[in-house]
This record gives C-alpha cells, structure tokens and sequence, in this order.
C-alpha cells in the first residue's frame, strides 16, 4: 500500500467501511493508484494541460481554415510509435476543428484514421466503441456530443499508455494534439487577426510544459534527427513568444508563429528511417 492510498483511507470518514461495499472501496483504492501512478509518471492536474481545455480553446480560432485541415494526409501512416502517436493527437484535434465547421463526412473520415491509428499503438479494442459513437453522432449531427466524444477518445489512448507505463507515448499523443491546435490556431489568427485569437496563442506555459516532456524521452530518441529537430522548432516558438514580451502580438508576430508552427508539423509527420533520420528524396 502506497502512503498516499494510506492517507487517503485515514482520512475517510468513521464508519465509512461498514456504510460503503467493498466493490466501492476497491473502486477508491484503484483510483487512489490510478493517480499515484499518473503522478510518478509526471502527468497531474497542476502542471498538465487538459486535453479538454486545449481543443475546447480552438473554438476561439474560428472560422476553422479548412483549406489547411484538408491538406493534411489524415491517411498517413508511420514506421515508429512516436510519429503514430503524434499523428493520432493530431487526428483527434482535426476531428474536434471539422465538428466546429460541422463538417460530417470529415469528421466520419478522421473517425476511421483514427481507429487504424489506435490498432497501431495496440489500443485498437479500445477505440472500436468510440469510433461507432463518432459515426453515430455525425449522422445525428450531435457537433457538441461529437466533441465530447473526441476528447474521450483521447484520453482513453492516454491512459491506455498509461496502463502500459508507456508515458512517453502518451505525452506524445498530448503533444501532436497541442501542435496542431496550435498550427491552426496561429494560420487561423492570421487569415483573420483578432485581439483574442492572437492572446490565445501566447501560453508559453503550455509550450514549456511540452518541452519538458520531450526532454523526459529516451536519450537516444532525443538524439535522432526528427525529435532533435522537432524539440529546436518547439523551442523558436517559445523564443518568440517571449519575445514579444508584454506587448500585444501584431499581425507580423502572428505570421512568424505560423510559420514555426508550419514547419514544427512538417517535422513531425516527415517520412524518416529507423534510426530517425529524415528520408530525401
């Protein structure tokens, strides 16, 4: 028993076992671990973005450019778990931008991708059920419920990391999710500048928060060609953000951001051998 699962029974209330079935109490304990795990794992509700919170903010950055949603190749696949996961995050806040166009046939589409994306990291038992409800609510036009639906079906791939202690992959997944929102979010802010969309794209504590987690990666993945090039364009994004200082971001600024953001998610979908160098053709 782990002291944080002891302090939390000496806390309960007098009598609490005779008043609560053990199946109650076991379900008490598994969370108790559940979040112990998640701690020692560096994931908790103090220093980790909500998955919620971040495609919830997209909203903002309408209208969603379609133009660039539809240039993605949502059918892409990868040769390592790392661009997988990256891509499956990048997926999930596509899904979420194409039901603010409500957009059913792409989100539909994103739906499919993302289940072949999840058989790929060997979670795909899991997703099933969430890919039919993503159907179902397309043809129902639930946009609100297709929402919800998608920031579920994220949070069931990371924690599915998470029961394999494969933290490194789910951090991932967060990240491809954060980068794409952001690329987004920036070329929506400059095809049409608002105070507020410009605002929202200078959470530099969420671009720190995500560079942490990539320095946690393996040595020798932080070595390879893609990551180490990835983990540089992530750090120019924070470097202009802080930049600009306490001054309102201009149009100009706004550009930079995008372009950073540009190439960052070219890095990350970039076809690459198995020693994570980059293929030229």
């Amino acid at each position: 028993m782990t002291r944080r699962t002891l302090l939390l029974l000496l806390t309960l209330p007098c009598g609490v076992f005779a008043e609560e079935s053990e199946q109650e109490i076991d379900k008490t304990l598994e969370e108790s671990s559940e979040l112990h795990m998640r701690e020692e794992l560096g994931v908790n509700p103090i220093t980790t973005p909500s998955i919620k919170d971040l495609l919830t903010q997209l909203e903002l950055f309408r209208p969603i450019p379609l133009a660039l949603l539809a240039s993605a190749n949502h059918e892409a696949s990868f040769s390592n778990r790392v661009q997988t996961a990256l891509h499956f995050g990048s997926l999930v806040a596509d899904g979420f931008l194409y039901s603010l166009a409500e957009r059913p046939q792409a989100v539909q589409a994103v739906g499919r991708a993302l289940l072949r994306q999840s058989r790929a990291l060997g979670v795909g038992d899991r997703l099933a059920k969430r890919s039919k409800s993503l159907f179902e609510l397309s043809d129902k036009g639930d946009w609100a419920g297709m929402r919800q639906e998608l920031v579920r079906t994220q949070t069931d791939v990371e924690d599915s990391m998470m029961d394999l202690r494969d933290e490194e992959l789910a951090h991932m997944v967060s990240l491809g999710g954060w980068l794409r929102g952001f690329q987004v979010g920036a070329t929506s802010t400059a095809e049409s500048f608002t105070p507020a969309k410009a605002a929202e794209l200078m959470r530099v504590e969420v671009v720190d928060y995500f560079l942490e987690r990539l320095s946690t990666l393996h040595p020798r993945l932080l070595k390879t060609e893609m990551i180490s090039t990835l983990v540089s364009e992530i750090q120019a994004i924070r470097t202009h953000i802080i930049s600009v200082g306490e001054r309102t971001l201009t149009a100009s600024d706004v550009e930079k951001l995008r372009d950073l953001a540009n190439q960052a998610e070219a890095t990350a979908t970039s076809r690459v051998d198995a020693e994570g160098r980059f293929v030229r053709e």
